[in-house]
């Protein structure tokens, strides 16, 4: 009987089980991720066999925060359509960061499912996305596909005719094909509206065929392949001889001490002391494009060759005749005979063609691969100044024609990681006039300008551009004072030794100087991977005139200067920044008593090369500046500009000025000489507002004083802002 009964109720319930359905359930949200505030629209779908599932009964919905609290209990939701049902749900503003679920079911007395999906709440996107584009803007010799990639879902709109794009612009989706030299603008936006500010790159395509391979003739001078070239070119010799890469004296308006016209010859430096051919001789034409004229040059009267193919070779030509040569016995006794630079009866030099350098090459091979200068061709000169690869600049050697990304990210190729920029990319030359002075040379070129950082990296100084690009918004606060180069370039001497300082009262023998004839150079210190200096800098600048009293005194140093660059922390904003410099220091000769007192002597530095006799050299230079009277040595120094060298990504920190970040009244830092030591120690200086706190950091104490309570910097400094 018992197992009957059993029996009796399962063939009973099992119509029950038989006709019951699960509904299959999608749950979805209108959005993946809502900021605090938002509105999150919940819809589930309801099918019973694939079909849409239709009842009377509402379907119900409960959601949970990311701490498994329930915010939502079983509420119902609202039917739009056959088995579709919505329910929209307001965050707090205080709600919870992290993933939600939305769970959503229906059960009727014969059916029921279940379904769910999961949101996420967090920080409203104000960060705008970030477009690079690959190739990176730059020269290249042939047509170029640009990639342009955004670093999040956005959308990129740009214009390749120069103008601003907007949303309204044409909207990228395939590489651009660039055949012509094109300046490429695009900027992106994502799908929270956020825009990054236009960026811009210029693509420079130089598909050019050899216009000289017909030229025919016989060259036996570079005099000669000056005038060939002339027979063209008349014009553009004009323009080169009106240049002051062409020795043509031009005004310094930006040396406040001496504003008249300049060529750099005959001008007293840190280096080669007094650059005058009257002394020096043709050593001092080693660099400049002149065929030996040295002074009121002609196009004719320029070495063409010099800027317009990197594989010329040059020498001066050397005197002929037995009783012009020296004969000088040297510091250490010996005796030694030089053979001069032969000059013509107005005093001018020449020259000839350095066979020996150019093996397997012909004058003709020369004339007919002439072309537009190159980086190189730039190098071949400015990074041997001052005597030597790497020795004056300190930023730039012969081996920044081919860099790493590290060495310099913007002449670096892109193969290397770098932009793949010349110099030219940002020394835009107009009509042979090139534009370029940093703080110790006097002249300034005309018409023409050097790029600024900010003409390609747009809105970087706008105070905003660095958190725009999701960098620390730090940096944007020091835009207004310090120029990029300082924070972006912290060392320099990167690529090799560079000369930091000058003696030439210790003489130093050198095989390479006097054409190869060997001298007594001054001492060298050199160093690689220095640390720069700063220094405030608004555009303009002492340099040592011949005939003045030496009466600068750099305030970092103690020492004399010679070149020495304008500005201060108390000038108005925009009109000075922090530059990085490097200081080279050099032993020269002053008078040290009779009228000239406090003046420096224009230093024979033919006679110190060939007898190394130093306090020789310093008389011989009296007499031609007509100074009477004892002299003396002194250490001075020059400042020079660290323009070049800019690192990759992740150079810039804050480490490279501020150190540990802690600050420390009890020691005098070069930021302290500057002006921005405290006028007392932190022992005495918190209590004039409140008791002595912990000593943090830099930006934990500027947030609270400056940012957080808006005190004014003369409340803890000598400084107002």
């Amino acid at each position: 009987m018992k197992k009957i009964f059993t029996l009796f109720l399962i063939c009973f319930l099992m119509p029950v089980f038989a006709y019951a359905a699960t509904l299959t359930v999608t749950v979805t949200t209108d959005k993946a991720t809502y900021a605090r505030s938002g509105v999150v629209k919940t819809t589930a779908v309801f099918k019973k066999s694939g079909v849409l599932y239709s009842t009377s009964t509402n379907a119900k919905i409960t959601i949970k925060d990311p701490a498994n609290s329930t915010r939502v209990n079983a509420v119902s939701m609202t039917k739009v359509s056959t088995g579709t049902y919505t329910y929209s749900y307001t965050l707090s503003s205080s709600a919870a960061y992290g993933t939600w679920t939305d769970t959503c079911s229906l059960t009727t007395s014969s059916d029921s499912g279940t379904g769910s999906t999961t949101f996420a709440v967090a920080a409203a996107d104000t960060t705008a996305p970030t477009t690079t584009a690959a190739p990176v803007a730059g020269t290249y010799t042939a047509a170029q596909n640009v990639t342009l990639t955004a670093n999040e879902p956005a959308t990129i709109y740009y214009t390749t005719n120069g103008t601003t794009p907007t949303t309204a612009s044409a909207v990228y989706s395939a590489p651009l094909n660039i055949a012509a030299t094109t300046t490429l603008k695009y900027f992106a936006r994502d799908t929270a509206g956020n825009s990054e500010a236009v960026k811009t790159g210029v693509y420079t395509i130089n598909i050019t065929t050899n216009t000289h391979a017909s030229i025919t003739g016989t060259f036996t001078t570079p005099a000669q392949v000056t005038a060939k070239c002339l027979e063209c070119h008349a014009s553009a010799g004009s323009t080169a001889a009106s240049s002051l890469h062409g020795m043509m004296a031009t005004n310094s308006p930006n040396v406040t001490n001496a504003t008249g016209l300049s060529q750099k010859l005959s001008e007293i430096n840190t280096f080669c002391s007094y650059p005058n051919p009257a002394m020096a001789g043709a050593a001092c034409l080693t660099c400049h494009p002149t065929l030996g004229k040295f002074a009121n040059l002609a196009a004719a009267d320029l070495d063409c060759l010099m800027c317009h193919n990197d594989s010329y070779k040059r020498s001066f030509v050397p005197e002929t005749d037995p009783a012009k040569f020296r004969t000088v016995t040297d510091w250490q006794g010996v005796t030694k005979t030089y053979v001069p630079s032969a000059t013509d009866a107005n005093g001018n030099f020449s020259v000839q063609f350095n066979w020996a350098a150019m093996p397997g090459l012909t004058a003709l091979d020369l004339v007919k691969n002439a072309k537009k200068p190159t980086t190189t061709t730039c190098l071949n000169c400015h990074a041997k100044a001052g005597g030597g690869d790497w020795v004056k600049r300190g930023d730039i050697g012969l081996n920044t024609a081919n860099p790493t990304a590290a060495q310099d990210v913007h002449l670096a190729s892109v193969a290397n990681g770098g932009a793949g920029l010349s110099c030219t990319s940002c020394h835009v030359p107009s009509n042979h006039k090139i534009p370029g002075r940093g703080i110790d040379l006097r002249p300034t070129e005309t018409g023409v300008t050097v790029k600024k950082c900010v003409d390609c990296h747009i809105g970087m100084d706008s105070g905003s551009g660095h958190t725009a690009l999701g960098i620390r918004s730090e940096p944007d606060r020091h835009v207004k004072r310090v120029a990029c180069q300082a924070c972006h370039i912290p060392t320099f001497g990167k690529g090799g030794a560079t000369e930091m300082s000058r003696n030439w009262t210790i003489p130093t023998w050198s095989t390479t100087l006097c054409n190869g004839q060997g001298a007594w150079a001054g001492e060298e210190v050199k160093a690689a991977n220095v640390a720069a200096d700063l220094t405030f800098f608004n555009g303009t600048s002492y340099v040592y005139k011949l005939g003045q009293t030496l009466d600068r005194i750099d305030p970092i140093t103690g020492l004399t200067s010679l070149a020495d660059a304008n500005g201060g922390i108390n000038d108005a904003v925009g009109v000075s920044k922090l530059v990085p410099i490097k200081r080279h220091l050099s032993t020269m000769a002053y008078m040290t008593s009779g009228t000239d007192i406090n003046k420096l002597i224009p230093f024979d530095v033919t006679w110190q090369f060939m007898t190394g006799l130093s306090d020789q050299a310093a008389e011989r230079g009296k007499t031609f500046a007509g100074y009477a009277g004892t002299h003396a040595w002194k250490t001075v120094e020059a400042e020079l500009a660290i323009n070049h060298g800019v690192g990759p990504t992740g150079t810039a920190a804050c480490a490279n000025c501020h150190g540990t970040m802690i600050l420390d009244t009890s020691t005098l830092s070069k930021l302290d000489k500057l002006g921005y030591k405290t006028p007392k120690p932190f022992s005495d200086l918190c209590n004039d507002c409140h008791s002595l706190k912990t000593n943090t950091s830099f930006t934990s104490l500027h947030d609270k004083h400056v940012r957080s309570e808006g005190y004014n910097c003369n409340r803890c400094h000598s400084f107002t802002r």
